[in-house]
C-alpha cells in the first residue's frame, strides 16, 4: 500500500513586506506557514474527487497580487470540488480547466472594478492528484518537478520571456540566467490570454517526490542543489524548512513557497507464511 504525505510551506521571506504567495493543499488556502495532508492511495474521496496542491505567486503590487492569487486558488477550490469526476482523469482534466478559466475571469472581473487592483494577475503551478494518477498544470514561470531515483526532473518549462528565446535558440540557457528580462512573465491569470497548460496524466510510483514551488525557491537555489537537497532524506517537513532555509540564505529576495508530495511504500503487516 502507498500512502502520500503533503506538506506546504509559504512566508514572505527577509526583504519583502507582504507575501504576494498563495497556497493551496486539499481545500486549505493560506499565505502564511504550513499545511500538511496525509493520505492512503487508496483513500475513497481521494479516488473519486481528486485533490489539487498548487503555488500561486502573485503581481501587481502587494494588496493587488495577494488578492490575485486569493482569488485565482479560492476560484480553483470552488469550481474543482463541486464538479463531477467520479475517479475519470478526463472529467478531472476538463474540471481543472474549466477552474483555471473561471478563476482567470474573475481575477480580469475583480481587476476592472478596482483602480487599485489594475494589472494584478498571478502566475500558478500544481498537480491535481486522483489516486496514484496526477496532471501536472502550470501558466507562468511557477514550476513542478519530480525527483525519482535520487533524479530530479522539470516537468513545467516557463513561460517567460527569456526561456522562449531558450526554446527558440536565440539565447543560451546561461544567458538566460542573468538576462535583465528573466522575470519578464508571458502568460499568468488576469490577462485576456492567458492558458493553462497541463501535461499528464502520469503515475506516482513509490519513493516519487513532487515539488511545487514559485520562482522565489528556485530563482535562488540552482538545479543541482534543488535535486541533493530533495534526495538528501528527512520528511517531507524538514526538506520544505531547509530548502526555504536555503533560499533566505542566498538572498530570500522573493516570497518563498514550496509544496512537497512524498509517494511513501506501507511496509506490510501481513503475516508471512
Amino acid at each position: 500500500m502507498m500512502r502520500l504525505v503533503l506538506h506546504g510551506h509559504t512566508e514572505k521571506g527577509p526583504v519583502r513586506d507582504e507575501n504576494e504567495d498563495v497556497i493551496l493543499l486539499g481545500r486549505v488556502m493560506q499565505n502564511s506557514g504550513e499545511i500538511e495532508i496525509r493520505t492512503n492511495i487508496d483513500d475513497i474521496d481521494l479516488l473519486r474527487d481528486g485533490l489539487l496542491a498548487v503555488v500561486a505567486d502573485g503581481m501587481g503590487g502587494h494588496a493587488a497580487g495577494a488578492m490575485a492569487a486569493h482569488i485565482t486558488l479560492a476560484t480553483l477550490d470552488q469550481v474543482f470540488y463541486q464538479s463531477e469526476k467520479n475517479g475519470d482523469l478526463w472529467r478531472m482534466e476538463n474540471a481543472l480547466r474549466s477552474a483555471a478559466n473561471q478563476a482567470n475571469l474573475a481575477v480580469i472581473e475583480a481587476a476592472a472594478g478596482n483602480a487599485g487592483y489594475t494589472g494584478m494577475g498571478c502566475t500558478l503551478a500544481g498537480v491535481a492528484l486522483l489516486g496514484r494518477e496526477y496532471v501536472v498544470f502550470h501558466g507562468g514561470d511557477s514550476r513542478v518537478y519530480r525527483l525519482r531515483n535520487g533524479v530530479l526532473r522539470p516537468l513545467t518549462e516557463d513561460d517567460t520571456v527569456v526561456a522562449i528565446a531558450v526554446r527558440n535558440g536565440r539565447m543560451t540557457a546561461q544567458e538566460a540566467e542573468t538576462s535583465p528580462s528573466r522575470h519578464y512573465v508571458t502568460n499568468a491569470t488576469g490577462i485576456d490570454s492567458f492558458e493553462l497548460h497541463t501535461d499528464g496524466p502520469q503515475s506516482l510510483r513509490p519513493q516519487d517526490t513532487l515539488l511545487i514551488c514559485s520562482d522565489g525557491l528556485h530563482g535562488l537555489i540552482d538545479f543541482e542543489t534543488l535535486e541533493r537537497m530533495l534526495a538528501a532524506g528527512g520528511t517531507a517537513e524538514e526538506r520544505c524548512a531547509a530548502l526555504a532555509a536555503e533560499a533566505v540564505r542566498r538572498g530570500g529576495y522573493d516570497n518563498i513557497s514550496i509544496i512537497l508530495i512524498d509517494a511513501l511504500e506501507e511496509e506490510s503487516t501481513a503475516p508471512h507464511g
